[in-house]
């Protein structure tokens, strides 16, 4: 049996569009790279936003010889900074924002926030811009609020705490938490 195909205009047409068709997905997978860009957000009630680049942060702490702990006690300020944004003095509901404190909480080792890791001997003082140690579930000094945005600059540095020195990694979690009055 033997199947004739006659080629008619109507025919190389068609041939021509599926061909064209076929090419399309081959050359958009050449020279496209799809991605994806998911967003989340939200509104909230208080006086100021925090920047998005101030929620969670990483420091380096460097590497510290050992022997500058045995002979100092402390080593140098590696400072970081949160950033508030649209700062406003009218709530939603209420009366007016005056003024702010800041929270610091995580592990507390005294006036200290300890750290966990092979490191031992050590923990993390935290100090606000006037260089006056903030303590683990204190708040700061109350702040006046002003509209606008805000630059809060802090510093933590690593503190022998006076138990036998072991070299090592170690890491810690610090949270904050903003309180407006």
């Amino acid at each position: 049996m033997e199947v004739i195909v006659k080629r008619t205009g109507l025919l190389n047409t068609a041939l021509l569009l599926v061909g064209v068709f076929w090419l399309i997905p081959v050359q958009a997978a050449l020279g496209v790279v799809w991605g994806k860009v998911s967003m989340q957000g939200s509104i909230v009630d208080t006086a100021c936003a925090i920047d998005t680049g101030s929620y969670e942060q990483s420091i380096d702490m460097g590497i510290l010889p050992i022997g500058l702990l045995r002979q100092v006690g402390h080593g140098p300020v590696q400072p970081f900074s949160i950033t508030l944004i649209g700062c406003q003095l009218t709530p939603h509901d209420g009366d007016n924002w005056q003024t702010f404190s800041v929270t610091f909480d995580g592990p507390a080792n005294g006036e200290w926030f300890s750290v966990s890791g092979a490191a031992k001997g050590v923990a993390l003082s935290l100090q606000d811009a006037s260089g006056q140690t903030v303590r683990p579930g204190l708040a700061t000094v109350k702040q006046e609020i002003k509209p606008g945005n805000y630059v809060l600059n802090y510093g933590l540095r690593l503190v022998s705490d006076e138990t036998p020195l072991r070299p090592g990694e170690y890491q810690t979690a610090i949270r904050f938490k903003l309180d407006y009055y």
